[in-house]
């Protein structure tokens, strides 16, 4: 009994009591949506501080919405990023969202936002974002035997910001019918390297600077939601049709891309 004592006495002190100064306990922190998801897929809230990822949890779209996602942190200088509509991407060391080799990007909603922890018990309600856009891609007098395929240099999101990192991104349209637009989901760009390419039997023999032709219109991969794009290229006549939702539609010669 003697020992049991002084085993309680020596931990008393170590814990937080109503008595003392609390502001080192942790915090519960309770992070839920603002409305909503958009998308279907998993959720994955991180954690940062001192530009580290210290805690993770990776929950359904319905644990998220219905506020499941607590979790006890150090009540330090914090970031908190919330990634939703996670169908395919890999996570990789906690770090970042990868797409797959010559895979979309999933149908991401994002942010990244401070979180001020001076209380024991603590709710931030986040507002997420659209972080890719779909491009609806209708490519004319592509003769048998072409394929065509996208690329660009953002393959994934960091974990830590939100911001999309640089890496190889090769996508592969499904199927072809030039009655109907493929959809192809795009990461968030971070420059104009986005390319358009046609391929016979695996070898590129023409590439159209799909993403300076994109910039040129005045369309910008820094809104905070992207919008997504609607475009016909037609191989023949060498031009190309710009369109999204609300805007006049833009037509180039092919020729200055």
């Amino acid at each position: 009994m003697r020992r049991i004592l002084c085993l309680i006495a020596f931990l008393l002190p170590c814990a937080c009591s109503v008595k003392e100064n609390r502001s080192g306990c942790p915090c519960d922190l309770l992070i839920r949506p603002t409305e909503k998801l958009k998308t279907e897929g998993s959720v994955v809230v991180s954690i940062v501080q001192e530009g580290t990822v210290v805690k993770q949890e990776m929950l359904s779209r319905e644990e998220f919405e219905a506020g499941s996602c607590v979790i006890k942190v150090n009540r330090n200088p914090t970031t908190v990023t919330v990634f939703s509509g996670i169908t395919s991407m890999n996570l990789v060391q906690g770090r970042r969202l990868d797409i797959k080799s010559e895979h979309q990007c999933d149908e991401i909603f994002s942010c990244s936002t401070s979180a001020d922890l001076d209380e024991e018990k603590m709710e931030y309600n986040v507002s997420l974002h659209k972080n890719f856009a779909r491009l609806f891609l209708t490519v004319l007098n592509l003769r048998e035997g072409m394929d065509i395929n996208i690329s660009g240099k953002v393959s994934g999101y960091d974990l830590l910001d939100a911001a999309p990192y640089t890496g190889s991104f090769k996508c592969l349209p499904d199927g072809y019918d030039e009655s109907k637009a493929w959809c192809i989901r795009l990461p968030r760009q971070l420059d104009s390297d986005l390319s358009l390419n046609v391929n016979i039997d695996g070898e590129t023999v023409r590439t159209i600077a799909l993403g300076s032709l994109i910039a040129s219109t005045g369309y910008s991969f820094k809104d905070e939601d992207l919008m997504d794009i609607t475009m016909t290229v037609d191989l023949e006549k060498s031009y190309a049709l710009f369109g999204v939702e609300g805007w006049e539609p833009v037509t180039f010669p092919l020729i200055e891309f």
